[in-house]
C-alpha cells in the first residue's frame, strides 16, 4: 500500500501523467509549515485506510474515467436568446522566428501571418454546444452542414452519454481553449470559414429562434 500511495504523488508531479482529482480529505495546511508532497501522502493514506492495493486501483481507475467523460465545464458561457453573428481573423503577430522541421524559415518574428495562407480551405464546421441541454441536442441534430466534415465540441456535459445520442463522436473543449479563442460567449454556436474569404463566420445561434426554424440554415 505505501509502494502505491507513492507512485500516486509521484504521479500527481508527473507532465506525463493525467492528473487525477482526488478531493480534499483532512485540514488544508500551509505550505510554509508542512512539506507538499508529505501532506499529500498522509491524506492519501487517510483516505485509502483499509482497503486493498485492488481496492485502490479500482477506485483511481473509476475516478479517472469519470473525469474523462464528465471533464470540468467550460466556465462564463450562457445559454443564447438572440442569434449573433460576427467575424473573427485569425491573423496573429509572430513573436519569434518559425522553422518547419528541416530548419527551412517561414515566418520571421513581427510578421503577421494568417492560417489560411497555409491552409487556404477549412472545410469543417465546428458546433459548440451544452451536451446536458436536451434542447442544445435537439438542435444540433437539426444541423445540416454544408462542409465536407464537422465536429461537435462539448463545453459541459458526459462525452460517452452525448456521443450515443448524437451517434457520432464527440468532443470536448478542454479548459475552454477554442472558446477563448474565438472569444465564444453563447451557446450553442457554429464556427466555419467564411467562403472565399481568409476569416471565420462565427454564428452563436438564440434557440428561440432556432426552435421557431428561422436561424436553422
Amino acid at each position: 500500500m505505501k509502494c502505491l500511495i507513492s507512485v500516486i504523488v509521484l504521479a500527481a508531479f508527473s507532465s506525463s501523467v493525467a492528473a487525477v482529482d482526488l478531493g480534499a480529505w483532512g485540514e488544508t495546511w500551509d505550505i510554509r509549515e508542512h512539506n507538499l508532497i508529505t501532506v499529500m501522502r498522509n491524506n492519501l493514506q487517510l483516505h485509502f485506510a483499509g482497503q486493498s492495493q485492488a481496492e485502490m486501483e479500482q477506485e483511481i481507475q473509476r475516478r479517472t474515467e469519470a473525469q474523462a467523460l464528465r471533464p470540468v465545464p467550460v466556465e462564463g458561457l450562457i445559454t443564447a436568446s438572440e442569434t449573433r453573428t460576427r467575424l473573427y481573423d485569425p491573423a496573429f503577430t509572430v513573436t519569434q522566428d518559425l522553422s518547419d522541421l528541416s530548419g527551412t524559415l517561414f515566418a520571421r518574428r513581427g510578421e503577421r501571418v494568417n492560417p489560411f495562407d497555409i491552409i487556404p480551405v477549412f472545410d469543417e464546421t465546428l458546433y459548440f454546444i451544452d451536451g446536458d441541454d436536451a434542447r442544445q441536442i435537439a438542435w444540433i441534430q437539426r444541423q445540416k452542414p454544408q462542409s465536407t466534415t464537422n465536429r461537435i465540441i462539448l463545453v459541459n456535459g458526459n462525452v460517452r452519454d452525448s456521443a450515443g445520442i448524437l451517434g457520432e463522436r464527440v468532443y470536448f473543449d478542454q479548459n475552454g481553449i477554442l472558446v477563448r479563442k474565438f472569444g465564444i460567449k453563447q451557446i450553442p454556436a457554429e464556427v466555419k470559414q467564411l467562403t472565399g474569404e481568409k476569416l471565420f463566420v462565427i454564428k452563436e445561434y438564440g434557440l428561440v429562434d432556432s426552435e421557431s426554424g428561422a436561424d436553422d440554415e
